[in-house]
C-alpha cells in the first residue's frame, strides 16, 4: 500500500488500468481491493465455488453440504425462500442448488429468478421430489442449467456443477 492519505477506489481503478509494470500493478490492485473492502464491507474477490443450497428437507444439510465441502465447494444451506433471497442479496454465489417446492408448489422459481438477476452467470440446478413436464418447461423458461430428481445422485450432481461452472468461467 501507499503511505500517506488513502486514495479513492476510482482513482486506483484508473491507475490500475494504465499501469504496465506488473509489480506496481499488483500493489495498486491490493490497495484497490482494500479500498473496495472498506467501502462495501466485503472483499471484491472472485468466489471460489460458492454454492447456495436451498431446501427445506432437513437431510440435505447433513448429506449434500458435507459432500460439496469434501469436493472443494463452500456451501451455505438455507431452508426458506426469504432466507435464500437475503443470502442472494448479501453474498456472491457462483452456484444455486434449489428445491423446486420449498414451502409452496414451485416457489423455488422465486429463488431462481432472484439468483439469475443478482448473479447472471451463475450455475443453477433444480432439485425436485415431484418431477413433471410442466416444471421442466418452466425451468427452461427460467434459464435453469439442470434439473435433478430426488433422491439425487450426488456424484452426478457435483460432476454437473463442476462442468457447468467450468463452462461458464470459460475454462
Amino acid at each position: 500500500m501507499v503511505d500517506g492519505p488513502k486514495r479513492d477506489w476510482k482513482e486506483l481503478a484508473q491507475l490500475a488500468a494504465a499501469e504496465q509494470d506488473p509489480q506496481k500493478l499488483l500493489k495498486i490492485i491490493t490497495e484497490l481491493n482494500a479500498a473496495l473492502t472498506e467501502r462495501n464491507g466485503k472483499a471484491f474477490t472472485r468466489p471460489s465455488k460458492r454454492v447456495l443450497v436451498v431446501d427445506d428437507d432437513p437431510i440435505i444439510p447433513r448429506t449434500l453440504a458435507p459432500v460439496l465441502k469434501k469436493r472443494g465447494f463452500e456451501a451455505q444451506v438455507v431452508a426458506t425462500v426469504p432466507d435464500a433471497l437475503k443470502s442472494i442479496e448479501s453474498q456472491a454465489f457462483e452456484i444455486l442448488v434449489c428445491d423446486l417446492n420449498i414451502a409452496e408448489p414451485s416457489d423455488g422459481f422465486v429463488v431462481v429468478s432472484a439468483m439469475r438477476k443478482a448473479h447472471p452467470q451463475s450455475v443453477i440446478v433444480l432439485l425436485t421430489g415431484y418431477p413433471g413436464f410442466e416444471s421442466a418447461i418452466e425451468g427452461i423458461r427460467h434459464d435453469v442449467d439442470d434439473y435433478f430428481v430426488k433422491p439425487a445422485d450426488y456424484e452426478a450432481l457435483i460432476s454437473t456443477l463442476e462442468k457447468r461452472l467450468a463452462s461458464k468461467r470459460g475454462s
